[in-house]
């Protein structure tokens, strides 16, 4: 899920959603997010959304099965909301529909607490003493995203999420490559690449300030 600032709402509470709202969908083992949207609810039990286009066709499509897990994103009033869930049924006539499970439990973070900035920002990770290389793709003062793509006859390291992980990078204008420790929140993969959430943690007063300062900087010439 999202890594910033990140509450929980847990089982028995009504979420924040209004039927008509702009969703994005992620399946288990495939790294792209999906529009589509919420149509219809039965609180506690199941969410009613539209199947995105995207999802009936090629590789997208053999994740449409009763278990199959998703992720959920969406805005509400200023928050983005996200939550795990599985398919409990597609539905393909008359309409293409998907049954997702209710959300037991929501995460949640204020949009305006951290911005997130694009980048491309080469950086080292180390998951469990193995050590690759990747890119930072988006960044914030809380967390990152970061790419791993597959390289020829290895296979990707193992992560799981919840997993400790340790960053390595330079930032531009400075000379000293900085440490940031972090935990996996979320794990987006494709055939070629994995895109981890990471959150940060642990991390040292002037990686923070160098963090910030790289982030205030882009925001200037984006």
């Amino acid at each position: 899920m999202g890594v910033e600032d990140i509450d929980y709402v847990t089982a028995g509470k009504r979420i924040f959603i209004e039927l008509g709202t702009q969703l994005q969908i992620e399946f288990e083992g495939v790294a792209a997010r999906l529009k589509t949207t919420l149509v219809g609810m039965e609180p506690d039990e199941y969410l009613i959304i539209k199947t995105p286009r995207a999802a009936l066709f090629g590789g997208i499509k053999s994740k449409l099965f009763r278990g199959s897990q998703i992720v959920v994103r969406y805005l509400y009033k200023g928050t983005v909301f996200g939550f795990q869930s599985k398919l409990l049924e597609p539905i393909f006539t008359p309409k293409q529909l998907l049954l997702v499970e209710y959300p037991k439990i929501i995460e949640h973070y204020d949009l305006r607490s951290h911005e997130r900035i694009d980048c491309f920002l080469p950086a080292n990770i180390k998951i469990k003493d193995k050590e690759r290389q990747g890119t930072i793709l988006d960044i914030t003062e809380k967390g990152c995203r970061y790419l791993i793509k597959a390289l020829k006859g290895e296979k990707f390291p193992s992560v799981q999420v919840d997993e400790q992980i340790t960053l390595m990078c330079q930032f531009p204008g400075i000379e000293d490559e900085h440490v940031v420790s972090g935990k996996v929140r979320n794990i987006g993969r494709e055939e070629q690449e994995t895109v981890l959430g990471i959150e940060f943690h642990e991390i040292t007063p002037e990686v923070q300030k160098i963090i910030a300062h790289y982030i205030s900087t882009a925001k200037e010439f984006s």
